[in-house]
């Protein structure tokens, strides 16, 4: 699900930055084939970018690094799926900010994204619908064929109009320029016209939220518009004729908002761009795609530093040893781990847990290691105090490492299985209820077991004689309560949401 969120937000943010570049560079030039080009890259272009690899370039100097640094949407890439599925302290963000609640940052995700699904979906009936309201006409039509074109007789009260190579004219229409329109629409035909409104459209269903979209619609059809007036005109057609054809026509609706159709568009704009013109002197302009294209990708993909060949000069460094000790994690405070100098390589072990993560080295600070749970890299910087000693360390941009003096581990109990058992039994939640979860024994600890996925998390220790379990991998705490008569009423789950014992 927040793969697929990921993957719309850069879409979005590629079409953005090319659809302005058009709407500002290009939309009055009479490059007409250029635009075309253009707008129909633009749409391919914000669906395929986001797929590609980032670039991966050996760090020799600060420009990597320099790279990330300037990108805008650097800390908001950082956030996305690729570093949100294990951090280096190992704790599933799944079950870290655990809440079966409607407020939890996981459902708020998919109830957002239902949303967003669901609109898609009625674009997606209504698009639909006006296809078969064109087959439905081609059905009830007379239909013959010439010249690779068919045509298609109706009795419908608009002016011929094209989808694909179907050409749909009501043959009781005395249009005085009938001649001159189905030449128009000829245009449209020739050069598969239809196919960029339905790229358009589709593009449109997925990219709904993004209002731009709007005027991407516009100025499509606009482009095509101008093109088939151009060809026209090409052929000898007197311009003022035309351009009086088109405004007598103009007040005809369009009945068919998929098709090509000689009266849609912005008449104003299309009399304006047959009168103008045509400056070569601005085609310059379209030197500017390739950078833009390459920026756009550069935001949604950034360049990585990668390990690959780095060599950092001695003088220039910090020696490792500075780094070594014991760091103590911020977020979750009975996770610790020993970083230590091993073979001229760093590497940082879990004390509380058996993990290890072997840090090679990008820059100064910086550090880039693999998750053994998730094989995620994960970026680690470590920074200094006032005294130029190394005193703490950044895991991803968000979670952060204190070194400290000494490691403090967690006192393990072991309970006899009579006391474990009154744990056992069934939970709501009291943000929500009707969700639920189970306790249940499991050796000296407790399992958890979410009703709603079936998913188990556990087992959960007991760290003091009565009411403290801790999960020890993900340093993921449960903390019971007792009533007046010793009874287990409720449970604080990771020291954030309450969960009251219901009766089977």
């Amino acid at each position: 699900m927040e793969t697929l969120i990921w993957y719309l937000v850069k879409v979005n943010v590629i079409f953005t930055i090319l659809f302005v570049a058009y709407f500002f560079l290009f939309k009055n030039e009479k490059a007409f084939y250029l635009n075309r080009a253009f707008l129909l890259s633009s749409l391919l272009l914000s669906l395929l970018l986001p797929l590609i690899p980032a670039i991966h370039v050996a760090p020799a100097g600060a420009l990597p690094n320099y790279a990330i640094g300037i990108n805008p949407l650097k800390n908001i890439l950082r956030a996305g799926p690729a570093f949100q599925k294990g951090t280096a302290s190992g704790v599933d963000p799944v079950a870290h900010s655990f809440s079966a609640g409607i407020f939890s940052h996981i459902t708020v995700i998919q109830v957002l994204m239902g949303i967003y699904l669901v609109v898609a979906l009625v674009l997606l009936n209504k698009f639909i619908y006006q296809l078969l309201n064109l087959y439905f006409l081609f059905k009830r039509s007379k239909r013959y064929k010439g010249e690779a074109i068919i045509y298609c007789e109706h009795n419908q009260e608009v002016l011929p109009f094209s989808f694909f190579n179907i050409l749909f004219i009501n043959p009781g229409n005395n249009y005085h320029q009938l001649e001159q329109i189905i030449e128009h629409e000829k245009v449209h035909i020739r050069q598969w016209h239809s196919l960029d409104i339905l790229l358009a459209e589709v593009f449109c269903i997925l990219t709904w939220i993004n209002p731009l979209t709007l005027l991407l619609k516009r100025y499509n059809r606009l482009n095509l518009e101008y093109i088939a007036d151009q060809e026209v005109l090409n052929t000898g057609i007197d311009k003022k004729q035309y351009q009086l054809s088109i405004l007598q026509n103009s007040i005809n609706p369009n009945a068919y908002p998929l098709t090509n159709l000689f009266s849609s568009s912005k008449i104003k704009l299309r009399i304006k761009m047959i009168n103008q013109s045509k400056p070569t002197r601005k085609l310059y302009k379209y030197l500017f795609v390739l950078p833009l294209v390459l920026i756009s990708y550069l935001l949604v993909n950034p360049v990585i530093a990668s390990t690959a060949g780095i060599k950092i000069s001695a003088a220039d460094q910090t020696p490792l040893t500075a780094f070594e000790g014991i760091y103590q994690d911020h977020d979750a405070p009975t996770a610790y781990f020993k970083v230590t100098v091993v073979k001229n390589t760093l590497v940082a072990n879990r004390l509380d847990f058996k993990q290890q993560y072997v840090l090679n080295r990008t820059s100064e600070l910086a550090f880039e290691s693999t998750d053994p749970e998730n094989s995620k890299k994960i970026i680690i910087t470590f920074s200094k105090n006032g005294a130029g000693a190394i005193s703490k360390a950044l895991v991803d941009d968000r979670t952060p490492w204190i070194k400290v003096n000494a490691y403090k581990p967690v006192d393990q109990i072991k309970l006899p299985p009579g006391m474990l058992t009154k744990f056992e039994g069934k939970y709501q939640l009291e943000a929500k209820p009707g969700t639920f979860l189970t306790i249940s024994v499991n050796g000296n600890g407790l399992m958890l077991k979410q009703l709603w996925d079936g998913k188990e998390i556990g087992p959960f220790v007991p760290t003091t004689p009565r009411l403290d379990f801790l999960y020890m991998k993900d340093a993921l705490p449960l903390r019971f309560v007792r009533d007046n008569n010793g009874n287990v009423v409720k449970m604080n789950a990771f020291n954030r949401d309450v969960w009251d014992k219901v009766k089977e």
